[in-house]
């Protein structure tokens, strides 16, 4: 958790809110972990990868996140080289 969603900043001087954002990083974490084991079984190249390797390559690489004044904006990328996998991934669930 620590390397792959950095969840070592604790930048807040309140215990509560670096409490609230510890929660906030490990539950990303399980949904992480439960994406890469439920819809990436198959997948070879995924299935032993480490969350930090699965972040990068299918997370970073797949969609462009913009946050707006009042909304969050997601587009996804045309040329994405894991876009047969995430596709696969996703019709399958």
């Amino acid at each position: 958790m620590k390397d792959g969603l950095k969840a070592h900043r604790m930048s807040c001087g309140s215990f509560s809110a670096n409490q609230f954002r510890l929660f906030l990083h490990a539950a990303a974490y399980v949904i992480l972990l439960e994406a890469k084991q439920k819809l990436f079984a198959r997948n070879e190249l995924l299935r032993n990868a480490t969350i930090i390797t699965f972040g990068k390559r299918i997370l970073l690489h797949t969609a462009r996140i913009t946050e707006l004044k009042t909304k969050i904006k997601i587009e996804f990328q045309r040329d994405n080289p894991m876009k047969a996998e995430i596709l696969q991934a996703l019709t399958a669930a």
